[in-house]
């Protein structure tokens, strides 16, 4: 029982430890993101004279996004901190003299990281989702009050076969507006107009209709370079389309679905997986018959389309060298193990820094630090090349997306067995 109870105060002075690391490492974490998601909205939405208690919402909401990055390397940076300082101070060296296994050791910080592991998942699973409809209800009740917000002055924007280009934006009134329109496969329009004034119509699809002053019409021919008309008017409305301005608002992401979305998602693309297979196998069946048909009539002698039998020949190769996996079934379901995968490398991170408590450094929190910061920025750009080689190819996704974590896991877990001879 005293043996118990010594342990149990081991638990308690590493886990403070490791929890204190973990909210500095957090903090320093959330500031990189959270400053790099003020630069954006900066960019954005303060420019346009937007209420600020509004910005602040936005930012509230968009926390959770960054929230999936930022757990897992606070985990790594704790560990590595609280395992670097313990031995700079020798105390992991008094430990082992005094009969106390390393496992001991590490315990807390692997039941602690585990909790963490489960926290990010929660936050993927309920807070991104829920967020991420908050954030767009906001934005929209933002371009309620603000129709210009996807226009900026004295630039270009397209909207689908329309290209706006404009003075001064002040409000809602646009100046020196200059609209190229080819939404018309045969004419060509050129529309030009001192000042504008854009509203509203309907904040679901983001339809606006953009009111003209003293327009002056220039029709041309496509087919004709010679024949054009001009013509003027008081006033002229166009109706614009934003929604595929605005594509990050109008739809939610898969990385941004919680995992019954992704899940359901996944059985409807594999639906069309099914039919995409189908698909395929006919064609390949059908292209072989055309072939053989060609083959048999040249052993017989007889005459044919010697256009025709190359033409079968070169679709039966295609058919065959044709991919047969959906581009979407891949990509919902590496997001899904993404989902998963990261949340659990808030435990698997700490693996790299467990042998660490068998070198004797100086200033052993920074640089367990520097290590951490290392080791999480190698991870980052191996996730991202897994997750990109995991929707480019036919192969289960798992086996990409958890490649990752493997690795951080079986390397800590070797250099540990390692050092420990």
């Amino acid at each position: 029982m005293k043996r118990r109870g010594n342990y149990w105060l081991l638990y308690a002075y590493v886990g403070k430890e490791y929890i204190l690391s973990f909210i500095v490492a957090f903090l320093f974490f959330f500031f990189i993101f959270f400053v790099n998601q003020i630069l954006v909205l900066a960019q954005r939405i303060l420019l346009k004279n937007v209420r600020i208690m509004d910005v602040i919402m936005l930012v509230i909401f968009s926390i959770p996004q960054f929230l999936m990055y930022t757990m897992p390397f606070s985990s790594l940076a704790s560990a590595s901190m609280v395992i670097g300082n313990l031995s700079s101070q020798n105390e992991i060296l008094a430990l082992r003299s005094s009969g106390v296994h390393v496992k001991n050791i590490f315990l807390p910080i692997l039941v602690i990281s585990l909790f963490l592991s489960a926290s990010t998942l929660l936050i993927a699973d309920r807070m991104i989702p829920y967020t991420t409809e908050r954030y767009k209800e906001k934005y929209a009740q933002i371009l309620q009050s603000v129709p210009t917000l996807e226009l900026k002055s004295y630039s270009s924007t397209r909207f689908g076969r329309r290209v706006i280009s404009n003075g001064v934006v002040e409000g809602n009134v646009i100046n020196d507006v200059l609209v190229f329109d080819d939404s018309n496969s045969r004419d060509s329009r050129v529309i030009s107009a001192t000042s504008g004034k854009i509203t509203l119509l309907d904040i679901n699809r983001f339809l606006y209709r953009l009111d003209l002053e003293n327009p002056q019409i220039l029709i041309t021919n496509s087919s004709a370079l010679d024949d054009y008309s001009l013509a003027k008017a008081s006033s002229m409305s166009l109706y614009l389309d934003l929604s595929s301005n605005a594509s990050g608002l109008v739809s939610i992401t898969p990385s941004q679905m919680s995992i019954s979305q992704l899940k359901q998602a996944v059985s409807e693309k594999y639906e069309d997986q099914i039919t995409i297979q189908n698909q395929w196998r006919h064609g390949v069946s059908s292209d072989a018959s055309k072939l053989a048909v060609t083959l048999s009539e040249l052993e017989r002698g007889l005459s044919f389309d010697v256009s025709s039998a190359f033409n079968n020949a070169e679709n039966y190769r295609d058919s065959i060298k044709s991919s047969d996996f959906s581009f979407y079934y891949q990509y919902y379901r590496s997001e899904l193990q993404k989902k998963v995968a990261l949340s659990l490398a808030c435990t698997f991170l700490v693996f790299m820094a467990f042998p660490i408590s068998f070198f004797r450094v100086k200033s052993g929190r920074l640089i367990g630090f520097g290590i951490s910061m290392f080791i999480a920025v190698a991870y980052w750009f191996f996730l991202y090349y897994m997750h990109v080689r995991a929707i480019s190819t036919p192969l289960h996704p798992a086996l990409f997306i958890w490649m990752p974590n493997l690795v951080v896991f079986v390397t800590g877990f070797c250099l540990l067995l390692r050092v420990r001879k």
